[in-house]
């Protein structure tokens, strides 16, 4: 399904998301492809206009750090994107280091698998605090792990060895959490 968000949501264009409006929530929900369930977001009204919601909130996030930083600088700098300041707010959980995890079921090779962490339940708490909608602790994990800032993969597995290999070389370090 993730071509279809990209696609309904217009390739994740926090500006142009944020301005999406009813009718486009309409439009999505009204969309039908039974074909190909996959070409299709998920028909949950709340959901989707839970995406518009978060996308100003995200404008409101960038835009209280631009004006921060301006009131806290005396020389002209250019000013980092939206993306950036989303990026630093979240990469800020995770102390800006990945996580790899070595998570073992006890006497066996089989790894636990983790639905949400400390840092998850902490930027699900923070995001609540901010406005944002949908983002419980379980949702956050599975967006730390898609986006690379948590590690799961099994350890020893050729996936687990080849992040272990990019982390080691990776500028900043990353954190190697035995669970």
């Amino acid at each position: 399904k993730r071509e279809a968000y990209r696609r309904v949501f217009y390739n994740f264009d926090i500006d142009k998301v944020a301005a999406m409006t009813p009718q486009d929530v309409d439009r999505i929900l009204a969309e039908q492809d039974k074909a190909n369930p996959r070409n299709l977001v998920v028909r949950h009204r709340g959901k989707i206009e839970s995406v518009i919601h978060n996308a100003r909130c995200i404008q409101k996030l960038v835009e209280e750090q631009q004006q921060h930083q301006q009131q806290h600088q005396h020389h002209d700098s250019q000013h980092p994107s939206t993306s950036d300041y989303w990026d630093e707010f979240l990469w800020s959980f995770v102390d800006n280091k990945p996580i790899l995890n070595r998570t073992w079921h006890q006497g066996s090779s089989v790894m636990t698998a983790m639905t949400q962490s400390k840092e998850s339940i902490a930027m699900s708490k923070a995001l609540k605090g901010l406005g944002f909608r949908f983002v419980g602790p379980t949702t956050m994990y599975a967006m730390m792990q898609s986006c690379g800032m948590v590690i799961d993969h099994p350890v020893n597995s050729p996936e687990w060895h080849a992040a272990l290999k990019r982390l080691q070389q990776r500028p900043g370090g990353f954190q190697d959490q035995v669970l």
